[in-house]
């Protein structure tokens, strides 16, 4: 008795499913979050800021991006994603 063979056609729509999923995945992954799901605020908390934050880059002054979360970010602002900088961490 020989083993079941898969059709190409349920091959390929299978194959084409699975990459499709892949895609949307990664794209998922890739989007950045909403302000308002960090609890992003234009102020510092407690002596915390976005400029002494490892995911903060400034982009002119008074303004920045940040790598979690969506828009244009305030150097003074502060989230729940905040990471400190390490000495010596020139990013």
């Amino acid at each position: 008795m020989q083993p079941p063979s898969i059709r190409r056609r349920t091959f390929v729509v299978g194959t084409s499913l699975g990459v499709a999923l892949l895609a949307a995945a990664r794209h998922a992954l890739a989007a950045k979050a909403q302000k308002a799901d960090f609890g992003y605020r234009p102020s510092p908390k407690d002596g915390k800021s976005c400029a002494s934050c490892r995911l903060f880059t400034a982009t002119a002054p008074g303004k920045g991006s940040c790598a979690v979360v969506e828009g244009d970010v305030s150097p003074s602002g502060w989230c729940m994603a905040y990471s400190p900088r390490q000495r010596g961490d020139g990013s």
